[in-house]
Parts: C-alpha cells; sequence; structure tokens
C-alpha cells in the first residue's frame, strides 16, 4: 500500500513539474495582471474605501474647473506650510489630484467619473504587481547573471496572488487615493534604473530620474523608498565592482534633482528642504498614535507577502537577491518605523511600499518551496507555509482583536498598555470600543474605520437637489455620533465632500487655494455666510435666532436626516418632505 502511495505522489509530483515547464513568462506577466485587476471587482466606486478618498473626489472637480497649479504658484507665499492646513497639504498629493482632475474634466462631475476613476486606478495596481515580478527578474539577472527557471515564474506567479488576495491590496485596488499612482510610479522606476544599469544608458538613466520627480509630485513622501533603491543599488554596483554602472545612477539621481530644484524655485517656498523638514516633524503632533497600532499596520501593508519573505530571509539570507530587498525594505521602513515609535499615527495604506520589496522576498521564498517539493520531494515546507497562509487568511478578526484587547486590558500592566491604547495617553483612562461584528476574515485587516462606505448614488441626488445654481442654502444635520462606523463623523464629512462633487461648477476665475471646502461645523448656522464659491453652509446646532436671520435672508433652510441619526435639535417647525432616498431625508420647512 505504501509503495502505491509513494507512487502515485511521485506521479503527482512529475505532473506539477510538467505543469511548471509550461509556464512562459509573458502568459504568468498576463495572468497575474487579470487576477490583480479583476481580484476585488467587487467593489464599486467608494465603498471599503479610507475617509480620504471623497477629500480627493471633492478636489478633483477643484482641478477640472479652475487652474489649481498656477493659483498654487501665484499664492504660495500666502499657503502656510503645516499638515494642519488643508491648501498645503492637497499640494502634497497634487499630481494625484491633478490626475483625477482630468477624469473629471473629460466625464464631468458624473457617476460614469467615478467609475471611470476606479477603473483607471485598479490598472495601475495591477500593472504595479504584475511590474514588480519584472522588477525581480531584473534583480536576478543582476545580481545572480543567471535566468530564472519555470520553477521560479511559478513561486512569483504564488507570491503575487498572496499579495493580491490579501486586504492591504484590497485596499489599494481602485481607491482614489494617492498610493496607487505612487505604487506604478515607484515600481516603473525601479525598473527603468535597473534597465539603465543593464543596458548602461544614460538616456534610461534620465528617463529614470524623471520618474523619480514624479513620484515626488504625486505623493511627496512616496519619493523616500524610490530614493532608498537609488542608494542601494548604487552600493550594490560598488560591492560588485561594477564601476561602469555608477554614473547612470547618479544621472537619474541627478536628473530628478534638476527637476525637483525647478519645481521647488517655482512653487517657493511649498516644497523648499526646511518647509518638508518642518511638515513632517508637525505631523507627529498632529496625528498622535500609539507605538503598537502603527506598527500592526505596518505588517497589514505587507499582507500575505510576509509568508514567503519569511522564509526567504530565513533561508536563503545569504543569496545577493534576498540581501538587496531586505536592505531595500528596512531603509526605507526606517523614518516610518521611528515615526510609529515617537508616537505617530501610521495607517496600513502609508505603507504601501513595502509590498515592492516583500513581493521579491515573497517570490524568491516561494520559487525556494516549489523547487524543494518538485526537486527534492519535500513537502513539509509546503504544507507549513500553506497553513501559515490559511491562518492569515481565514481566522476570524474581530474575534481575535476582541480577545487581544480583553487580555491586554485586565492583564498587562499600565506602563505597556500606554503603548496600546490611544485613548489612554490622551484622557487618561482606556475608552471602551463598539462591540461592532467586523464579518471580515484575516488577521491582517485594516481597522473598520478605514474601510467606510459612502452611497454616491445617494449622494450626487442630493448635491444636485442643493447646488441649484444662484440658490444658497443652509444644510442641517445631527452632530450627535452613532456606534455605528458607517455614520461616524469621517463618513458625514464625506457626503459632505461628495454634495459639492456632484453641485455647481466652481466660478472659472474663482481663487479657491485659499478657500477652504466647507465642513460640518458645530458653529451656530448664522455663523458661517454663503459664498458665491460655496453657496451652501453646513451646520448641527440651529435655533430661532438663526431662523429669524435665515427669514429676513430668504435663504432656504434644510434639515437631512440620515439613517438612524436623532433628528438636529431645531425649533418647533412644521416640516416637509422634500427628498427622500434611503438611508437619507431632506426636510424643508413647510411655511
Amino acid at each position: 500500500m505504501n509503495t502505491e502511495s509513494r507512487a502515485y505522489n511521485i506521479d503527482k509530483l512529475g505532473k506539477f513539474a510538467e505543469w511548471c515547464s509550461l509556464l512562459h513568462p509573458f502568459y504568468v506577466l498576463l495572468l497575474v495582471f487579470f487576477i490583480a485587476l479583476l481580484f476585488h471587482s467587487d467593489l464599486a466606486p467608494l465603498e471599503e474605501t479610507h475617509w480620504d478618498a471623497p477629500i480627493y473626489v471633492q478636489l478633483s472637480k477643484r482641478a477640472a474647473e479652475t487652474n489649481m497649479l498656477a493659483e498654487y504658484h501665484q499664492y504660495a507665499h500666502d499657503v502656510q506650510p503645516g499638515p494642519g492646513d488643508d491648501a498645503y497639504w492637497y499640494f502634497t498629493r497634487i499630481g494625484h489630484i491633478l490626475l483625477l482632475g482630468e477624469v473629471t474634466r473629460l466625464f464631468g462631475a458624473t457617476e460614469t467619473a467615478l467609475v471611470a476613476m476606479q477603473w483607471l486606478y485598479r490598472v495601475f495596481m495591477a500593472l504595479g504587481v504584475t511590474l514588480c515580478i519584472t522588477l525581480g527578474l531584473r534583480l536576478v539577472i543582476l545580481l545572480r547573471s543567471e535566468r530564472p527557471d519555470p520553477i521560479w515564474w511559478a513561486g512569483y506567479l504564488l507570491a503575487a496572488v498572496t499579495y493580491i488576495a490579501s486586504d492591504s491590496y484590497r485596499g489599494l485596488q481602485g481607491h482614489l487615493t494617492s498610493e496607487p499612482p505612487a505604487f506604478l510610479a515607484l515600481a516603473v522606476f525601479a525598473l527603468m534604473l535597473l534597465k539603465a544599469v543593464e543596458r548602461r544608458s544614460l538616456i534610461i538613466s534620465i528617463f529614470a530620474g524623471c520618474l523619480l520627480f514624479l513620484l515626488f509630485f504625486i505623493r511627496i513622501d512616496a519619493v523616500l523608498p524610490g530614493i532608498v533603491f537609488l542608494i542601494v543599488l548604487s552600493a550594490t554596483a560598488v560591492t560588485l565592482k561594477k564601476l561602469d554602472a555608477v554614473p547612470g545612477i547618479v544621472v537619474a539621481g541627478f536628473a530628478s534633482l534638476i527637476f525637483y530644484l525647478l519645481y521647488a524655485w517655482w512653487f517657493s517656498p511649498l516644497v523648499n528642504p526646511q518647509t518638508l523638514v518642518n511638515f513632517s516633524s508637525e505631523a507627529k503632533e498632529m496625528f498622535p498614535g500609539v507605538p503598537a497600532k502603527s506598527l500592526f499596520a505596518i505588517v497589514i501593508a505587507g499582507g500575505l507577502l510576509w509568508v514567503g519573505a519569511c522564509v526567504a530571509v530565513s533561508i536563503l539570507w545569504r543569496d545577493p537577491v534576498i540581501r538587496f530587498a531586505v536592505v531595500w525594505l528596512g531603509l526605507a521602513l526606517l523614518p516610518m518605523v521611528i515615526d510609529s515609535l515617537s508616537g505617530r499615527s501610521v495607517q496600513a495604506r502609508m505603507a504601501f511600499f513595502v509590498a515592492l520589496p516583500l513581493l521579491v522576498l515573497a517570490g524568491e521564498g516561494w520559487s525556494w518551496i516549489l523547487r524543494s517539493f518538485i526537486k527534492q520531494r519535500k513537502i513539509r515546507p509546503l504544507a507549513i507555509a500553506l497553513s501559515f497562509v490559511a491562518i492569515l487568511a481565514f481566522t476570524p478578526h474581530s474575534l481575535v482583536m476582541q480577545e487581544l484587547r480583553s487580555l491586554a486590558v485586565n492583564h498587562l500592566p499600565l506602563e505597556i498598555q500606554r503603548y496600546l491604547f490611544i485613548s489612554l495617553s490622551r484622557t487618561g483612562a482606556i475608552r471602551s470600543t463598539p462591540q461592532y461584528q467586523d464579518a471580515r476574515l484575516g488577521l491582517l485587516v485594516r481597522s473598520v474605520y478605514e474601510r467606510l462606505s459612502l452611497e454616491y448614488s445617494k449622494a450626487r441626488e442630493i448635491g444636485e437637489y442643493l447646488y441649484v445654481p444662484e440658490r444658497p442654502a443652509y444644510l442641517l444635520w445631527s452632530s450627535d455620533e452613532l456606534a455605528d462606523q458607517q455614520l461616524s463623523y469621517r463618513s458625514l464629512q464625506g457626503y459632505i465632500r461628495l454634495f459639492r462633487y456632484f453641485g455647481k461648477e466652481y466660478p472659472k476665475n474663482a481663487d479657491i487655494v485659499l478657500t477652504k471646502p466647507r465642513k460640518a461645523s458645530t458653529e451656530p448656522c448664522t455663523a458661517q455666510a454663503p459664498t458665491e464659491l460655496e453657496p451652501v453652509v453646513f451646520c448641527s446646532t440651529f435655533d430661532s435666532s438663526d431662523l429669524e436671520v435665515l427669514q429676513k435672508s430668504n435663504i432656504p433652510l434644510y434639515i437631512l436626516n440620515a439613517g438612524e441619526y436623532p433628528m438636529p435639535d431645531i425649533p418647533q417647525l412644521k416640516l416637509k418632505v422634500l427628498l427622500f432616498s434611503p438611508p437619507f431625508v431632506m426636510y424643508g420647512i413647510a411655511e
């Protein structure tokens, strides 16, 4: 019986090896691209998205209907540099905003534009993941001087699939934040720089330098992993005594520096070195966090790639490709780790760049596992790796998090709890959390507040009703917050951004850089006044004196109720339903 079983297993291994030998590089890349493109296609625009996404959607309308770059040049000295100033924060993501603005310019401020944005960013992420495999190929050719075999391609295919199946990838693919275009730009830059080194081409080096500056233009802090890659590659070339490759790397860095200097001069002082340093230091105070949560967010960003990467580091740590990827990963993560330990809040999406070196490590790790399985008939490494993947992917997230929280609260000393709970450092007490039932499976899952869902079609109906041309208005919304995260304060702000996106066009010659977008305010309604640029005032505090002011000005007041929110506190007025679009109901004064 054992002889028959062994013969059966050998036959299966032979068939698997034969299948691997049929993997053509082009078909592997094509397969990865379409898996990455379609795997999370169940998500609608702005579903399970970050709260920044509706901000960028509204800004795309500004970029499409006004000359945003020219205004930043004109008012550069009036913008207050720092993370607390909206205008400066937007400028640090200006390339991303202008890109979305072109989509809005093409399709108008419509639902079609949102769908087009989503698919564009899906393509960006799918291309980025596909190019990561090509990046691994070029590193192997450069550092090992060999051509990978079909088992290598199978390992990288498996590594890519583990990343695509991760929640961190689901949080980037098709979402309208600045990370997807930065991810693609970083992958293309790294690939072009390796091409320049391989071919000793100064033209390709200059192009790589342009891509490095493009990273800075899309998202300022995304340039750091690119700079680290350039430095590590330069040091590697010197170590391997390939000194003829160094001039190309230097040319790439010099080209990007020239573009930066021109950019800094034109928009001075917005991206001057001292301004950027101050921005980074002030961000720690603006966004406080706890080390444990921030470090775990970095782990979440890598998703299931950590399984294959850990195998590669533990087994193949002498390999030059592994060492290169580890050094790149470590140096690129160093500032973020320091920020985390010093108390700055870090979210999983901010560490998007870890996927590039991790995918190389994971690809090498899974290649070793498959090679051991096929060549040496060792099934244990494959079984252990797949078991870890299954545990990380299918363990109930909410159950584990609640148990770990209870364990920390009840058994850990106060000194350690301060590194785990942000509410303890703010108020001196651990805040109770809502007992939400997060249905998501997996241990490496983004926080529920990073997965807000906004119904953009409902926002379009309300926005089109509110922003009737030449008609100012006040919108009253309850300020009470519920345990339901989908109706939280950030979700409320997101809907206000979408109302404006679907509303009237901005005046052609409007100076909007220094004009802050409307937000829900706790001030009395009449403390703010409608303007031509922002004709609708959003507020949550209203009394009879406010009503008298509005009646004298002949400005309509709308009351918007959402889901389980209580009605706002208003004087005894007879109301009528103006618009019903569940979960939203808009009322007006009947008299």
